[in-house]
């Protein structure tokens, strides 16, 4: 190859000027290129092959918790990483945050190390260092000088901005320097209530600034997100969820949007959507994991027929759908009848917390379906009530091989996105 060729000073700048992620596959082109990346010293610090995950939130502003009281409000992406040869298990383990501050300072200056977000309390933990903006303007001098040291002793790194725009283009900055420098194997963007100017001017500067990003994110929004913007990413989403806002409504705008036919993992929450049986069979034909908590234009007796369809294995494996949104309770009984009865299996009632508290619980009811060539299927109604009362009936069709009976609900794991 051309490269191999080069004078190593020449090739050394090349290299340099590449994503970790290229840097990784060029070198293993040749003997000479891998030996002299490992030998030097820039090159070497690129090649550790962090492996990352990147949760960026947008939406819901944190406010720290200072001893004046007084709230400031910040922007967050969070980071956890391992060594491309460590243990699963250590994804938890690693973890840095990335803390954009904007507005008026506390005027304590003292600043404790819990936050809030969504209600929920969450700590920076550890040691803390603040970067000066100025140097994301420098990527290579910021990853090298204080990004990798940071990401050995799990610092959470604050910025300073003199407004909510500047921080959303900071914030971008960072981002396309973490998708250079390191190799993303998931990414999570979670965009809550009142982001849509935040996520414009994020889009924008991705528009400018393309991020060099080879993966699927996943991303939670809000109803009234600009679909359109997700054009960014070249290779599509791996995952949507979209939920309902009360400054947009429960109405979906592109109920028909091209991201929801070419994204395998679709869920809606809370919404009221024109979808029909049609849709199911038509415009949602590719997709793999259909959960749909809305109400819709979709009867029981056609969700009837879509069971049968599984049992006459129109359906591959994995397929999975989720319905909710229904005006009455059901059992998972009821939607079995057209299906011959030595065909499936009931379970019994099946009781539990959703979460660690009392007030969520949950009651379970499935069936184990064969279909006409032998698959198993299984099919979960589960009811989930709060303070005992009554909240939602969800069922949800699966294959066995995708099913677990302690974590009965969801096809979109949410809880994934906290």
């Amino acid at each position: 190859m051309i490269l191999d060729v080069l004078p190593l000073e020449v090739m050394r700048e090349v290299l340099l000027d590449l994503s970790t992620v290229d840097i990784i596959q060029t070198v293993k082109c040749t003997r000479r290129l891998y030996h002299f990346a490992k030998v030097d010293k820039a090159l070497g610090r690129r090649l550790q092959n962090r492996v990352f995950d990147l949760h960026l939130r947008l939406g819901n502003i944190f406010w720290m918790n200072c001893e004046c009281e007084d709230p400031v409000p910040c922007l967050y992406l969070g980071v956890r990483f391992r060594q491309a040869n460590d243990a699963v298990a250590q994804w938890n383990s690693s973890e840095c945050k990335f803390v954009f501050w904007f507005g008026d300072q506390c005027k304590c200056n003292c600043i404790k190390a819990g936050f809030w977000y969504g209600g929920e309390c969450d700590d920076l933990g550890g040691p803390t260092l603040e970067i000066e903006h100025d140097l994301l303007d420098h990527p290579s001098f910021l990853y090298d000088s204080h990004l990798l040291g940071g990401f050995e002793n799990e610092t959470s790194f604050t910025i300073n901005n003199g407004s909510l725009d500047e921080a959303i283009v900071n914030c971008s900055k960072l981002f396309n320097i973490l998708m250079k420098f390191c190799v993303v194997r998931k990414l999570k963007l979670d965009f809550d209530n009142n982001d849509d100017h935040m996520w414009d001017k994020m889009n924008a500067f991705f528009n400018a600034n393309p991020p060099d990003l080879r993966i699927q994110p996943h991303v939670l929004i809000n109803s009234g997100i600009n679909l359109d913007s997700f054009s960014i990413f070249p290779n599509g989403l791996a995952e949507i969820a979209i939920f309902s806002d009360y400054n947009f409504g429960r109405i979906l705008a592109d109920a028909y949007h091209e991201v929801f036919r070419r994204t395998p993992k679709v869920s809606f929450l809370g919404m009221d959507l024109p979808y029909t049986y049609e849709d199911l069979l038509g415009f949602f034909k590719d997709t793999k994991q259909l959960s749909i908590r809305s109400k819709t234009h979709i009867t029981k007796q056609q969700i009837r027929q879509l069971v049968q369809h599984f049992y006459e294995v129109k359906h591959d494996e994995e397929r999975t759908f989720e319905f909710g949104g229904f005006a009455k309770q059901f059992r998972v009984k009821d939607f079995l009848t057209l299906v011959p009865k030595e065909a499936y299996r009931l379970h019994k009632k099946r009781r539990g917390n959703m979460d660690m508290t009392r007030e969520w619980r949950m009651r379970m009811t499935w069936a184990e379906m064969t279909d006409r060539f032998g698959g198993r299927w299984a099919l979960m109604d589960v009811r989930a009530h709060y303070n005992w009362e009554f909240c939602e009936n969800v069922l949800r069709i699966c294959s066995m091989k995708n099913f677990t009976e302690n974590k009965p609900i969801g096809v979109s794991d949410l809880a994934d996105f906290d």
